[in-house]
């Protein structure tokens, strides 16, 4: 590896690196924050820039702190935690104002205030690596496996399932992975293995029964898509007002301590006669999103997810809202021509498929919400939608990933 001293940080980038220049290249330095003076060693050489990660810090930032977990430079999950929660919000917000800049060509003036919660704790879901049965997470950039007793992120009870995944993950042979979905409300978990090799239901159920606490209501087991499930594959959830049920196949907002401010800030004031979602999952967004609204038409293409919205309207004796399993391209093809007050959009990290936002500039709806996980995506995409004549009236950073360098965001559109 090749050392380099006294390299001066002069920002944080995307990803949580910090920016700095040497001899005319640039360099992305991990764990180092803006205006530090660190040494550093290089680990991988690219055409246009070198990676670098910090050994010293010669003359630290007051933002860093010492990080709270003792896996921290480790694990590759948080790459934020030497830095306080405070300044980080301030350092997302410039990466979401650069990236918007750098890659949308668009000047944002004002932010609004950043949504945020506790900055531990929050995750409900959870992806743990296994490795020879050993269970932890994966270091930056490797497949190399770091054991963890806990995670500061998780919600209390994930960390105290964690012995059981343990022994479970013992007693597995090739187990790869194992998810965990908690619902706070119901204190019950949904377990997804994901194996190299098959295990037979009536084993699998006496590990089960061995190992797991009973709140462990429904375990499905994977080997190149789902083989089968046992026990419920299901588990609910409330968001005031409503109650939702989610299965273990379909996506959930991780942070669940900004479930229902989330949902506030997504769903734009006023009145729409008629509203098109795209991305709808199990109807997170979309039972709200039926309470201003004449009518919703809500698509998604995962069939389980989509079962899932049906039953929460259902429940909730939600009526204006139809869900059809469908890719978003072809929904925005089948209302072509058709007057959409509103467009709400929660795309994945990929952001709008090749041509979706042509298709968008063609229907023309009167206003577009716009919630992304990605800011290059959604930087690519509001570029095309303000070339077309939308205007972007708010933007708003969501802190969903709290010691991570993810930042999720909300924009709204209204058409010229």
């Amino acid at each position: 590896m090749t050392s380099l001293k006294n390299l001066y940080i002069k920002k944080l980038l995307y990803g949580g690196y910090g920016f700095a220049q040497l001899e005319g290249k640039s360099l992305m330095v991990d764990y180092a924050l803006p205006g530090e003076l660190v040494e550093a060693e290089v680990y991988r050489e690219k055409k246009d820039y070198s990676l670098a990660k910090a050994t010293n810090i010669l003359l630290p930032s007051s933002s860093r702190r010492e990080a709270p977990c003792p896996y921290y430079g480790a694990c590759g999950g948080c790459q934020l935690q030497h830095m306080e929660y405070g300044a980080q919000l301030k350092a997302k917000e410039e990466m979401l104002l650069e990236t918007l800049e750098r890659i949308g060509k668009l000047e944002v003036r004002n932010l609004e205030s950043p949504l945020q919660g506790n900055e531990f704790g929050y995750r409900i879901k959870a992806q743990f690596k296994v490795f020879g049965g050993r269970l932890g997470f994966f270091e930056r950039r490797s497949h190399k496996l770091v054991d963890v007793e806990e995670c500061l992120l998780l919600h209390p009870s994930l960390n105290r399932l964690i012995p059981s995944l343990r022994e479970l993950a013992k007693g597995i042979k090739n187990l790869r992975e194992v998810h965990v979905l908690y619902s706070p409300h119901e204190g019950e978990f949904l377990l997804k293995l994901f194996c190299d090799e098959d295990i037979r239901k009536e084993k699998l159920r006496k590990l089960i029964e061995r190992l797991l606490p009973e709140k462990v209501v429904g375990v499905g087991f994977y080997r190149e898509g789902k083989v089968y499930s046992l026990g419920r594959n299901f588990t609910f959830l409330s968001i005031s007002p409503y109650k939702y049920r989610v299965s273990m196949d379909s996506f959930l907002q991780v942070n669940y301590l900004l479930w229902e401010r989330f949902i506030e800030c997504a769903v734009p004031e006023g009145k729409y006669e008629r509203t098109l979602e795209l991305h709808c999952g199990i109807g997170f967004f979309s039972l709200f999103l039926a309470r201003t609204s004449g009518f919703l038409t809500a698509y998604d293409n995962n069939r389980p997810a989509l079962r899932d919205a049906e039953y929460n309207a259902r429940i909730n004796a939600v009526g204006n809202v139809s869900f059809e399993c469908r890719i978003s391209s072809e929904a925005l093809k089948k209302h072509a021509g058709e007057v959409i007050d509103l467009l709400f959009l929660d795309p994945p990290r990929s952001g709008l498929s090749g041509g979706e936002a042509s298709l968008i500039l063609k229907n023309k709806p009167k206003v577009v919400v716009y919630v992304s996980c990605e800011p290059t995506t959604l930087a690519r995409d509001l570029k095309v939608l303000v070339k077309g004549g939308y205007k972007l009236v708010s933007l708003r950073l969501v802190d969903n990933f709290p010691n991570t360098y993810h930042i999720e965001t909300i924009a709204q559109l209204r058409l010229e």
